[in-house]
């Protein structure tokens, strides 16, 4: 995938029925493994390892209800 301007890790990235698939630790579950989700994973790791944010703190793809 891109290289990006965040610290590296090792992603746990899997293919399940020919797709490719990237393990979330906030959801705690293989999601597909698109462009978006790669960005998204790095900088989950990035709050996570590096600003020492907890996990169980932060969320991913939730909806936000107004009014």
């Amino acid at each position: 995938m891109l290289a990006l301007n965040l610290p590296g890790f090792a992603p746990k990235v899997a293919e399940k029925d020919g797709k490719r698939t990237i393990f979330d630790p906030v959801r705690r579950k293989y999601v597909a493994l698109t462009p978006e989700e790669w960005v998204r994973q790095h900088f989950v790791n990035y709050l996570i390892t590096i600003k020492s944010y907890p996990k169980e703190l932060l969320a991913n793809e939730v909806l936000v209800k107004l009014n």
